[in-house]
């Protein structure tokens, strides 16, 4: 399938995870250039974009996406390395493994979801579109793309996870104002 992303450049924060490099992957398939962001797994990352056959056309950023200026850090090394970037996919987030109901919840838990899931993808986007204003549009009319990858905990809430359908739920809010 040709989605005509040869030669467009991508950042995909988490992909350090199965999410992320599965995105990593597709992406560099249709011919895309790919900085592959991470934060935990930093270095199993990178020896993993070592391995692929499309190495020439990836690049590791670290940072932490609950940290704004490690966000734009992160895109700017991608435009730095290519140009300008045209797709961003704000995938990086946590899942809290143990189920704990909201009024045993932590503060500290409930905080760190939100901070990563919701705000981390806040930062990216910013990051993002400051960037298209530096960068100007395509010169073959070609627009920009960004992505964030939620839920169905933020439509339909998810027992023991308060924190973490929040935050899911919030990128609606996040996605319908950047819309309008």
């Amino acid at each position: 399938m040709d989605l005509r992303l040869e030669g467009k450049t991508v950042l995909i924060t988490g992909a350090s995870g199965g999410i992320g490099r599965a995105l990593a992957e597709a992406f560099a398939a249709e011919g895309a250039r790919v900085a592959c962001h991470g934060h935990g797994h930093f270095d199993a990352m990178c020896a993993w974009l070592a391995e692929q056959p499309w190495r020439d056309r990836a690049l590791a950023v670290a940072g932490d996406v609950t940290r704004p200026a490690d966000m734009d850090a992160a895109v700017a090394a991608a435009v730095d390395a290519w140009g300008r970037l045209d797709v961003c996919v704000a995938n990086a987030g946590a899942w809290p493994a143990p189920d704990v109901p909201l009024g045993d919840m932590e503060t500290e838990r409930f905080r760190s979801t939100i901070e990563v899931n919701l705000l981390g993808a806040a930062w990216t986007a910013r990051a993002f579109l400051a960037a298209l204003r530096r960068c100007g549009a395509r010169r073959d009319g070609d627009g920009a793309s960004l992505t964030f990858i939620g839920s169905t905990a933020g439509r339909f809430g998810e027992r023991h996870h308060a924190d973490y359908a929040a935050a899911k739920a919030g990128l609606v809010g996040l996605v319908l104002s950047l819309k309008n």
